[in-house]
């Protein structure tokens, strides 16, 4: 019996022939090739270098098949994909993923893959968005229909009104985009100020008529007939020098014809 054809093949490697392994704790480390896990499947050397030039040669050719490394973002080329008709990606973002993408040196596949999986995610998630807002704006006009019945219409125009006012376009803007304008109690609070700031405005409306008429300039404008002749009075002008005098004397001018004679 030739007992040659009993001896382990591997145990004829060098023992100097390291090569790594990961044990069951996870570690890698290196243990002499004669004694690697992954040659035990092998009944002969003959079987293992047919293996190990069959694999080298299944390498090669993937290398061959894959893609070249693109060598700046702009080489990155992303799939047209169907979306929402209101839903556009930023150019900047696109831009910013490509780098991205070359400094992890993703291939062209993974690109493509991962901006298909990620886009439709993203509009998945700005639609619930939508829905979310939109159901919200829903309720608090609901909230008001039952709050004020038919005056809720009157009362969002007196909000918008009254944020006009106080803000101008720039407030209405800013309400709209962060949803506050579409709260009931924003929109009964501001509805509640809104005569209170038209008052005011009337208010500082003759303030800005009265200022820079002094006493002598007042005096001078009501011996104009457009003050005390009955036939040539001017509304306006009475009135401005009314609130002129009120100005000067809060309180104390009642606003005549006969006083200033």
């Amino acid at each position: 019996m030739d007992m040659r054809n009993e001896v382990d093949w591997r145990s004829t490697l060098p023992e100097e022939w390291l090569a790594p392994w990961r044990g069951d704790d996870g570690r890698e480390r290196e243990i002499p090739l004669r004694e690697h896990p992954g040659l035990a499947k092998y009944r002969s050397k003959d079987e293992a270098v047919k293996a190990l030039v069959h694999a080298q040669r299944l390498l090669g050719r993937r290398e061959a098949e894959a893609p070249a490394q693109p060598r700046g973002p702009e080489d990155y080329e992303l799939p047209d994909l169907l979306l929402d008709e209101d839903f556009e990606p930023d150019q900047g973002v696109l831009d910013a993923y490509k780098a991205k993408a070359l400094e992890l040196a993703l291939s062209p596949d993974q690109v493509r893959g991962l901006y298909e999986w990620f886009v439709p995610l993203n509009v998945a998630a700005v639609r619930a968005s939508r829905d979310k807002s939109r159901k919200a704006r829903e309720a608090e006009l609901g909230r008001l229909r039952k709050n004020h019945g038919p005056e809720a219409s009157r009362v969002l125009e007196s909000a918008r009104r009254a944020a006009m006012s106080l803000g101008g376009e720039e407030l209405l803007e800013i309400l709209e985009s962060t949803g506050a304008g579409d709260s009931a109690v924003v929109a009964e609070a501001l509805a509640r100020v809104a005569p209170l700031l038209l008052e005011g405005r009337m208010r500082d409306s003759g303030a800005r008529e009265a200022d820079g008429l002094n006493l002598d300039r007042l005096r001078e404008m009501i011996r104009d007939p457009r003050y005390f002749d009955p036939s040539s009075r001017d509304p306006a002008f009475v009135r401005q020098v009314d609130e002129g005098f009120r100005h000067l004397y809060p309180g104390q001018y009642g606003g005549a014809v006969k006083s200033s004679q």
